[in-house]
């Protein structure tokens, strides 16, 4: 008698996880689409996490960067969850935080052999140096697409203005910054 696993022709969700994230990066899909699933979300919020922190290990050390990295998803989590409830549209917050997870994530690893590459660049000097380099324009323009695939996602989950939705982002961002580097200092460790 066959085993009913060896039967179970289910396919790998995972591939179509990427390709629902993918099509979001390239503005095709929407954030409807990526199912609603607590594990999905979460799965999300933790390459978020990890993602976030690769970027910035190099710079803040291990222990500040992950702090810095968690504290930044759980903000960003909680401000665009309040933003969802204030405009009535709490119960689409799942899907927007894993639509924005799930393709910034994708984004973020996109751009780190630009920030490595940069980092080859540069001189070997003791004291911060600002270079403008062909990888960090690259990188920037990364994160630019990143800031853009999640004013489209918060855009479609708010039934808004692209203009209100880039403000709150922005908006979001930027408290984020001053949350998290006010709250660890700006000396690594």
């Amino acid at each position: 008698m066959i085993s009913s696993r060896l039967v179970d022709k289910r396919p790998d969700p995972m591939p179509q996880y990427f390709q629902i994230f993918i099509n979001l990066c390239l503005f095709r899909g929407k954030a409807q689409d990526v199912p609603r699933s607590e594990a999905l979300l979460l799965v999300t919020a933790i390459a978020a996490i990890l993602s976030s922190a690769i970027n910035a290990i190099p710079n803040a050390g291990i222990l500040r960067g992950s702090v810095m990295s968690v504290g930044q998803v759980l903000l960003f989590a909680g401000l665009i969850s309040l933003m969802l409830r204030f405009r009535g549209k709490s119960e689409r917050s799942m899907q927007t935080l894993t639509a924005m997870f799930g393709a910034t994530t994708l984004l973020q690893l996109l751009a780190l052999p630009f920030f490595g590459w940069h980092e080859g660049l540069l001189p070997n000097e003791s004291e911060p140096l600002v270079v403008l380099t062909t990888p960090l324009l690259i990188a920037a323009g990364i994160a630019v697409w990143s800031l853009t695939v999640m004013t489209s996602i918060l855009r479609q989950a708010m039934d808004s203005g692209i203009g209100a939705a880039l403000l709150i982002i922005i908006g979001c961002q930027s408290l984020i910054m001053v949350a998290v580097t006010t709250l660890m200092g700006s000396s690594p460790g």
